[in-house]
């Protein structure tokens, strides 16, 4: 069940520094602006999240 009509914000932070096991984090901004964490992932499911998010697809 998706939302309707419904506009949402959402940051996306990727942390991969010094080697370490890549992190992405997921936030939703809330009603007095400030931050949820909606989801985090870790290892090659952040890596491929961050692919998918930042890859330009022609014509887009």
């Amino acid at each position: 069940m998706g939302p309707k009509n419904k506009t949402d914000t959402f940051l996306v932070s990727f942390d991969y520094a010094h080697g370490d096991i890549p992190v992405l984090i997921v936030g939703r901004r809330g009603k007095e602006k400030e931050i949820d964490i909606v989801n985090a992932f870790q290892g090659d499911e952040a890596r491929e999240l961050y692919k998918k998010l930042t890859d330009k697809k022609e014509g887009a």
